[in-house]
């Protein structure tokens, strides 16, 4: 560690050097100088129009990205850095002169009579920009953090495999190929398969296992029989990893382990690395490790998955695993235990990605150990390893392990191995960032979409960037099933390695596009992506003028396009400063599918609804904006009309108190069906005579797109994209939001002229249709993202 502080006391930093060149600019500006087109004259008089040369501009954006980056490390050199780069800009800009008091005593534009004379600046403009731009991305030549220690990682030949993920395989030819599949189709590449027969004695593993050789698959079989960690062991002396991770031949990889666990690895420098566990078979369950690791942990429990990813060094520095016992269930002792115990006893650094389940262990009768009845209790394995290694388990190790734990480091070159190279520009890799994956009409919308594209030939990476209520369900399915690669950043790392992640993921991909959908991180990463990748074009997703309209705003100069799905949202835009040619409206738009007779008698039939009933729906989130204590409101207010009956479908933080509220309302009874958690309403929206949407805050909600769709006249508020969706007196109607008097009148008049209602059913399908086909919608989305 000393050495790595030495280096970085010794080296300039470089904000010393990009100092020196704005206070140049600064000292000359100070002479009565000014910038137009790029060159430094003596203003004969104040200007009328200010000249903002790009090469300007530019170093605006890069100043922004060197300070975001700069900050985090030297927070006194950047806020010093900021207040001269202010001065500068404001001076070369042409913008107000101001007078400030510091050292730099900068004199106001125009005052000075010194002589005439022309200096071209042009040259320390670029150096400031390029600058600015180097710091952001050469991180290890900015000051490091006084709470951490720094560190240089070493470099993997080229030509070798980052990763070996070794598989044991012993009379397992049935499970082997999934295990070999789920490694193959990690979303981190530079891996290899290490596939060992143990000397299988069921006559058919051993040709399984060899028909499994390929580009990326070693294998190796062994001709007497061996136990699992000398097997592991075999592989290991086969392997060409930096890093191994041991899969046993019946279990499965979740497609991001290797990728996010490797990750960790080289940018937090730790020696290993696992995650939760996701039991499937015979059992279906959930297991979480450990938050925090180091040897006292581990002498208590094994908090590590199996599957754990390590150094190879480490596994030469402690001698491999050892196998215990004659081979029977009965003296088993997990092998892999003690190999983590030896690991933190000689003080390695562990971490575990324990809010994701991404090792799939796969229960399966007795065969699997877990099952075993004959196997040794957890106490008596773990007093048979603590006695095993009582010569290493001393206070002295103990207390080097925690200090380990404890100590953050700060790697200068984290993709040293990881992307050394950067990829290649690719126009049709798309990096989709979000706030989470809940379900609501935004998701669907967006799943569509990334369907089209993913169809189209496109690479989809989706990043999610905030922790969802749980009560808001979940859509993660609806995505999983376009793309494996999808990172939640909240579950996936601690928030310290967020930052570094992102820039490894465009690094590694050269994704020449990001859309924005109501991430914040996202917003406050695009100055520093900007420069870092140039040739990024990032794109801003808005469904209406409120939340994140505003971090839209703040970084309207790194968005290089809007797209709004209403024009109340492109005129908002307008009105605050958008150019217009920035912003495309693109109307959502759905499937639009043939009626299912039977099954929405099948689901009216469920419901035990008469033929005759007339029912009112509500299909939605269920949190304020939506308002759905107003739709319980509009059902008490029609009460009276024995015929009608009442279905309110959804999830969201608003459930206790809407139930509260149903039953606390007289005569309601069973006719009030609240149907939560229903993860296709399809069947349900189907039996509606009228759909309702009393919303307060809405845009173009899916629901209402599905309903007209699906023949099903609408009432809603005057909302949002809304008024551009209903036509009054065709399809559906339009009422004041809060205005419940009014929206109870539209639904009973509805009810009271059965023509009139067949007629909007109608006209809602036609219209449907015609206008809210989903294949223009994705063809557009295409089409701009192109």
């Amino acid at each position: 560690m000393t050495d790595c502080h030495e280096a970085a006391a010794t080296r300039e930093s470089p904000e010393a050097a990009t100092l020196s060149v704005v206070e140049d600019i600064a000292r000359a500006c100070a002479a009565g100088q000014r910038l137009t087109s790029c060159k430094l004259t003596e203003p004969s008089a104040p200007p009328t129009e200010p000249v903002v040369p790009p090469r300007l501009l530019r170093l605006k954006l890069a100043a922004v990205g060197g300070l975001n980056v700069l900050g985090r490390w030297n927070p006194k050199a950047a806020l010093r850095l900021e207040q001269a780069l202010k001065t500068t800009w404001w001076h070369l800009s042409g913008d107000k002169p101001v007078e400030t008091g510091s050292r730099l005593s900068l004199a106001v534009v125009g005052r000075s009579r010194a002589p005439a004379a022309t200096h071209v600046v042009e040259d320390r403009v670029d150096r400031l920009a390029e600058g600015l731009a180097e710091m952001v991305q050469i991180k290890d030549r900015v000051q490091v953090r006084n709470d951490r220690e720094a560190v240089r990682i070493g470099t993997h030949p080229a030509d070798a495999p980052l990763v070996s993920v070794v598989i044991p395989c012993f009379n397992y030819g049935r499970y082997v190929p999934e295990a070999v599949e789920s490694v193959l189709a990690q979303t981190f590449a530079n891996l290899e398969v290490v596939l060992v027969d143990g000397g299988s004695t069921d006559g058919t593993t051993p040709d399984v296992v060899r028909g499994l050789e390929g580009p990326r698959v070693r294998v190796f079989c062994r001709e007497t029989t061996h136990r699992v960690g000398d097997n592991r062991n075999f592989g290991i002396a086969q392997a060409r990893g930096r890093y191994v991770c041991c899969l046993d031949a019946d279990d499965r990889l979740a497609p991001t382990y290797v990728e996010k666990a490797v990750f960790l690895a080289e940018h937090g420098n730790y020696d290993v690395v696992s995650a939760s566990v996701q039991v499937f078979g015979l059992e279906e369950t959930r297991y979480n490790v450990a938050a925090t690791l180091d040897l006292s942990v581990l002498m208590a429990g094994n908090e590590l998955a199996t599957c754990a990813l390590f150094r190879r060094s480490a596994w030469e520095a402690v001698g491999g695993f050892r196998d215990h016992g004659d081979g029977s269930a009965r003296t088993h002792i997990h092998e892999d235990w003690e190999f983590w115990i030896r690991l933190a006893a000689r003080g390695c650094r562990f971490s575990n990605i324990w809010r994701e389940h991404l090792f799939q262990y796969r229960v399966h009768g007795t065969e699997s150990l877990s099952r075993h009845g004959e196997v040794r209790s957890k106490d008596e394995q773990r007093a048979a390893i603590l006695a095993a290694n009582a010569d290493l388990l001393t206070q002295e190790a103990l207390d080097r392990s925690v200090a380990r734990r404890k100590t953050k480091n700060e790697v200068v070159n984290p993709l040293a191995n990881l992307a050394p190279d950067p990829a290649p520009v690719d126009p049709r890799c798309i990096v989709v960032m979000l706030p989470w994956m809940v379900i609501g009409g935004a998701e669907r919308l967006l799943s569509a979409v990334l369907g089209h594209l993913a169809s189209a030939g496109w690479r989809v990476i989706i990043v999610t960037t905030l922790e969802p209520d749980p009560a808001a369900g979940d859509a993660t399915s609806w995505f999983s099933a376009i793309t494996s690669e999808i990172y939640n950043l909240p579950q996936a790392f601690p928030r310290e390695h967020w930052d570094g992640f992102m820039d490894y993921l465009f690094a590694s991909r050269g994704a020449a596009r990001m859309m924005i959908a109501g991430s914040a991180y996202a917003y406050d990463r695009l100055p520093y992506l900007k420069v870092r990748f140039p040739e990024l074009k990032v794109f801003d997703l808005l469904f209406n003028t409120v939340g994140h309209t505003r971090n839209s705003r703040l970084r309207a100069s790194q968005i290089d396009a809007h797209i709004v799905e209403n024009s109340e949202v492109r005129d908002w835009l307008i009105a605050y400063g958008e150019d217009p040619q920035r912003v495309t409206v693109i109307p959502s738009g759905i499937p639009i599918k043939p009626h299912d007779a039977d099954r929405t008698a099948e689901a009216r039939d469920a419901l035990g609804l008469d033929p005759d009933d007339f029912v009112v729906g509500f299909s939605g989130r269920w949190s304020p904006e939506k308002n759905p204590l107003g739709f319980v409101e509009i059902a008490a207010r029609l009460k009276e009309h024995p015929r009608m009956r009442f279905v309110m479908t959804g999830m969201g933080p608003m459930g206790q108190k809407i139930g509260v509220r149903i039953a606390k309302t007289p005569d309601l009874g069973n006719r009030f069906h609240l149907l939560a958690n229903l993860e296709d309403v399809s069947a349900v929206l189907s039996i509606y005579d009228v759909l309702v949407v009393p919303s307060d805050l809405d845009g173009r909600p899916m629901i209402v797109l599905e309903a007209l769709a699906a023949g099903i006249p609408v009432v809603a508020s005057r909302v949002g994209g809304l008024p551009e969706l209903i036509e009054p007196g065709s399809y559906g109607e339009l009422c004041d939001a809060g205005d419940l008097a009014a929206f109870a009148n539209a639904i009973a008049a509805l009810e009271a002229d059965p023509a009139r209602l067949e007629r909007y059913k109608a006209a809602a399908r036609r219209f449907a249709e015609e206008q809210l086909d989903a294949r223009h919608m994705v063809r557009r989305f295409e089409r701009v993202l192109s």
